[in-house]
């Protein structure tokens, strides 16, 4: 493949792409613990859900100054893009979203805790494993889950869980974490969303499809006309 004609749609395929061929041939471990299928999930995640955010949202919403705009390169999905990432909908209805998400926050309080050095909390593991978690991930705003995943991709707030979603040094991965601050300054406040890695593959097969159906009624290029098949997430 040569260079993308456009970056938000053919990268994330791209990367889509990648994972389909080599992921279930991955192993658990190299050495001692290094989780090389979470790592490799994780990674090409990044381009998949903060492309079509930093240069399809980012200026449709707010007429940014233009330098990587790819809004102009597609009305449709950037119609689309903006509409799905939506500022009041809940989450559970965007056409992109898919799997077993589990949400909390944790209060500020005297400070935040230093979830690199501790790990989640048993507190907030508790919360995440409690029944209505789900409930609570399903009913945030389509805008808001979108900027916990956006932005802790973005900023390394990101932990790796074992298959119990706690923190456990050398259990191989299961689930992820993805934790942001409730705003850039003077923070009250963090956000958690939790997912298993089955789930959350699945979750990005759907958004890169979703992004395809969207841009295929004003279609680049040819390269562009293929929608991504059905692949089961395992």
């Amino acid at each position: 493949m040569g260079n993308p004609t456009h970056f938000s749609l053919e990268v994330p395929k791209r990367a889509s792409q990648l994972l389909r061929d080599f992921y279930l041939n991955l192993g658990e471990t190299e050495g001692k613990n290094l989780p090389l299928k979470a790592t490799f999930l994780l990674s090409m995640s990044m381009p998949i859900t903060i492309l079509p955010i930093e240069r399809i949202l980012k200026y449709r919403r707010n007429n940014a100054e233009v330098h990587m705009n790819d809004a102009v390169l597609n009305n449709n999905l950037a119609v689309e893009v903006d509409r799905a990432i939506d500022l009041q909908a809940e989450v559970k209805n965007a056409r992109f979203f898919s799997g077993s998400w589990q949400y909390t926050e944790i209060e500020k309080g005297e400070s935040f805790p230093n979830l690199a050095k501790n790990g989640l909390p048993a507190a907030v593991v508790e919360r995440l494993d409690a029944a209505d978690a789900c409930d609570r991930a399903n009913a945030l705003q389509a805008d808001l889950f979108c900027k916990i995943l956006r932005n802790s991709l973005s900023h390394g707030g990101i932990l790796y869980l074992d298959e119990h979603g706690a923190s456990s040094i050398g259990s191989p991965v299961r689930k992820f974490a993805f934790v942001s601050k409730n705003r850039q300054y003077n923070a009250t406040k963090l956000h958690v969303l939790r997912i298993s890695m089955k789930d959350y593959r699945g979750f990005l097969e759907s958004w890169t499809r979703w992004l395809n159906e969207a841009a295929m009624s004003n279609v680049i290029s040819g390269e562009l006309t293929d929608v991504i098949d059905e692949d089961v997430a395992k």
